[in-house]
This record gives structure tokens, C-alpha cells and sequence, in this order.
């Protein structure tokens, strides 16, 4: 009965289908005590919103196992002959889970959003002067000061669909602490491997394989 008790008072199941073939689908089941606060990516900055978010979504850079910086969205980044510019290449042919393509627009738009005052990311990326685009696979970075640590900040910030957002009214950040809702709170739109395919806040989140 006890066991019973606690499944019944996690506050989320996460399922998983895994699309593993139309003939042969798998579906895993998770329990856990606490739900993901939002799936704003840029509106809050703790550990169970970000175990779910990064199914959805996906930053430029990532660590791997081992702890080193690896390609995701970017395929490869380096410090221009300015020592407070960093370059970043982006992964081409990349679409967004409603088949919208991924590109250089979103990227700026993405940072600059992680950089709004309602954003809960703001501190992590305080260093960003400006971000440019340079062309649909390579955007600028420019620091307020020459700063070798910008790709490891970066591990956490979620890439947005621009065009998704501003259809969808959700160009700003949700305000959390005052409790407002924007479209992307309970509604999601990333590359990473899982699709959003319902939400009910505190009860169940179901994600199917991006296939």
C-alpha cells in the first residue's frame, strides 16, 4: 500500500512512446515527485524543468559523459581575430518538430529572449553584448569583454523556433513569478529527440520519438 501511495502522489508521469516501428512501439513510464515548472524554456532555470525540456529542445553546445563540450546545434565554434566575437557555424538541413527549417534568426532570437528581464536565464548569458547574423548558418556572438568560458554558458540555452513564437504570441518570456501564461507554457516546438504531444500540469506530460 505504501509503494501504491507514493506512485500515487508523484506529481508527474512522463511517457515516452518510443516509436520503435508501427508493429513493435515501446513506452516508457516515469514517475517522479516533482513536475517541470514550465515548458517555457527561457522562464525557468531548475533541475526537473530542464530534465524535461531538454527532451524538446536543444542548445547549440551540449557536455557529453565524459564533460567536454560537443556539437548540436552548432557544428563548430571559435574565437574571431576579436578577441569578444565568437563565431558560431550551425547545423544545416535542421527542422523544428513542425517542420519549420532551423537557421541563424532563430538563434538571435533565442538569445535575445534569453536575455528579456522576465527570463530566469538572463544572469547565465549577462556577458552578450549583441548577437548577429551573419548569414542562415553563422552567427556572431559579441561579448562586453573578452570571455573564454562563452560555450560552456551556452549548454542551457534553449534554440527556439522565431517564426513558432511570433505566431503563437510568445516573443516574450513568461513572467513566473507573477504567474502569467504565454503559449509555450504548456505548449512546446524544439529539434531534440521527443515530440510534445499532450501536457496536464502536475499529472501526466506525453512525449513521442521525433522520428
Amino acid at each position: 500500500m505504501a509503494s501504491k501511495s507514493i506512485l500515487r502522489a508523484a506529481a508527474v508521469l512522463l511517457v515516452l512512446a518510443l516509436a520503435a516501428g508501427t508493429a513493435d512501439a515501446r513506452t516508457v513510464r516515469w514517475a517522479r515527485s516533482g513536475d517541470a515548472l514550465t515548458l517555457d524554456p527561457h522562464a525557468q532555470n531548475e533541475g526537473p524543468t530542464h530534465n524535461l525540456l531538454q527532451q524538446i529542445y536543444e542548445p547549440l553546445i551540449i557536455r557529453d559523459l565524459s564533460g567536454k563540450l560537443v556539437p548540436t546545434l552548432a557544428t563548430s565554434w571559435r574565437v574571431t581575430e576579436d578577441p569578444t566575437v565568437w563565431e558560431f557555424k550551425l547545423r544545416q538541413g535542421v527542422k523544428f518538430h513542425n517542420g519549420n527549417a532551423f537557421n541563424a534568426d532563430d538563434v538571435v532570437f533565442s538569445l535575445e529572449r534569453a536575455l528579456q528581464p522576465t527570463s530566469d536565464l538572463k544572469s547565465l548569458i549577462s556577458f552578450i553584448d549583441k548577437v548577429v547574423r551573419v548569414d542562415d548558418y553563422t552567427v556572431h556572438i559579441k561579448t562586453k569583454g573578452p570571455n573564454p568560458l562563452v560555450p560552456a554558458y551556452l549548454i542551457t540555452m534553449y534554440m527556439m523556433d522565431k517564426e513558432w513564437c511570433e505566431a503563437n504570441s510568445t516573443v516574450t518570456v513568461q513572467d513566473y513569478k507573477d504567474k502569467k501564461d504565454n503559449f509555450a507554457v504548456r505548449n512546446a516546438n524544439g529539434t531534440g529527440p521527443y515530440v510534445l504531444v499532450s501536457r496536464e500540469q502536475d499529472v501526466k506530460t506525453v512525449l513521442r520519438r521525433n522520428d
